[in-house]
């Protein structure tokens, strides 16, 4: 009896794993299935976004995050589409979930970083980069963007430093090249500042920002020429920017060519109507037309969206009205 009764007990705890074991294995199945779907919301997702259909691709990520609330490539991604999308507030929503998951995610810190910059909380997004290069010392664009808040906080050395350091990690970084050249330009370093917007057009024929920077130093120069060269490429892959017209009519205005020049300051400010340094180019232009009635309107409109010019408006009148006598009295 007592061999049988604990036989009978053996059973029954034999009975009771054999439950449990199949209720795991059922749990298993399911955990495997849920996250299968994941991946594969995942991987149509990342279709989706490469294709640039980023609205599909978002839905998709919040498809497999249902599956997987953990998954946090699919929170990443996410992010990724929706900052592509503008929508900074739900990329840095997914950002954070994405960092507190895994917080050592370098990419994720860089990315933050940015939206942090473009709404002007630059110490937030210094924070990130310096966070991301700690977890990742190679990480290119984390230093060409961590140089860009440098470039707007004027810490030109640290910027030139970080996109050294941008440019031996990725030789052909095109924009490290370019933004590099500025912040020489800054410094002092023309000579510097030229190798660079060079090496810029070299790596990319087709980088606008490069040839309008390089137009700005043949001016310098007083190589008006090559300056209107330089503005009318950079025009050429990109009309929409308006800096690069008045950077012409500046040329034009020195060689002589007023109306080449008034038609390039009337297309720079048809492209942003709010650039108070445009209308006091144009209105320097109407001044040494005599075209006395233009001439005051336009320089009302620079004080109007810049009362600050006031001072340096006056100047140039002055010097433009004494060249003016001078010309008279000789």
């Amino acid at each position: 009896m007592f061999s049988k009764h604990r036989l009978l007990k053996l059973t029954g705890v034999c009975v009771v794993s054999a439950g449990f074991l199949l209720a795991s294995l059922t749990t298993a199945r399911a955990q495997s299935s849920r996250a299968q779907s994941a991946a594969s919301y995942f991987a149509r997702g990342s279709q989706w976004q490469a294709r640039g259909e980023y609205d599909r691709a978002i839905d998709d990520y919040g498809i497999a995050i249902t599956f997987d609330p953990g998954f946090t490539r699919a929170y990443y991604a996410r992010a990724r589409a929706r900052l592509f999308k503008g929508e900074f507030e739900t990329a840095l929503a997914d950002f954070n979930r994405a960092l507190e998951l895994e917080p050592r995610h370098a990419a994720a810190y860089n990315d933050r970083g940015y939206i942090y910059s473009e709404i002007g909380a630059s110490e937030a997004a210094l924070a990130d980069f310096n966070r991301a290069l700690e977890l990742d010392p190679h990480f290119a664009r984390a230093y060409y963007n961590r140089a860009l808040i440098r470039t707007r906080q004027r810490d030109y050395k640290g910027a030139i430093a970080d996109y050294d350091r941008a440019i031996e990690l990725d030789k052909k970084y095109v924009a490290a090249y370019n933004n590099r050249g500025y912040a020489r330009v800054a410094m002092g370093d023309r000579e510097g500042a030229f190798s660079d917007f060079n090496r810029a057009i070299k790596l990319d024929p087709r980088y606008a920002s490069a040839y309008g920077n390089r137009g700005n130093l043949r001016f310098e120069r007083g190589d008006f020429d090559g300056a209107i060269a330089d503005e009318t490429r950079a025009i050429e892959l990109d009309p929409r920017l308006a800096e690069n017209y008045n950077n012409r009519a500046n040329a034009h205005y020195e060689k002589g060519d007023y109306e080449a020049a008034l038609s390039d300051f009337n297309q720079s400010l048809a492209l942003n109507p709010r650039n108070a340094e445009v209308y006091a180019n144009r209105g320097m232009l109407w001044s040494r037309l005599g075209r006395t009635a233009e001439a005051e309107a336009d320089f009302a409109q620079c004080l109007k969206f810049k009362p600050d010019m006031k001072s340096s408006l006056e100047q140039r009148v002055k010097r433009l009205q004494a060249e003016r006598a001078w010309l008279l009295w000789k």
